[in-house]
């Protein structure tokens, strides 16, 4: 094991594919913190959170397949979208 497994290592991968893929596809140009256009207009468009959700599952079914940690990253990314725009 090459790299230290600690929450912080995990959270900062992730903060990592949060901020690179906000900016590269557009959801937002601030960063995972700041307005995701897309995600409040999928959100929208299928009454929910179904599309982060099947992300998700997506991820997980492909990581027990693969065995990519780059998969938990995404999950946790997924994750933490679902959690920002939660509108209860």
């Amino acid at each position: 094991m090459s790299e230290l497994r600690v929450f912080d290592t995990f959270s900062a991968e992730v903060r990592a594919l949060l901020d690179h893929t906000a900016v590269e596809k557009s959801y937002s140009s601030l960063g995972p913190d700041g307005p995701n256009e897309l995600y409040d207009f999928i959100h929208g468009m299928v009454g929910g959170h179904g599309h982060a959700l099947g992300e998700i599952v997506y991820k997980a079914k492909r990581f027990a397949a693969k065995g990519n940690r780059e998969d938990l990253l995404k999950i946790a990314a997924w994750a933490f979208l679902i959690w920002r725009f939660s509108r209860d």
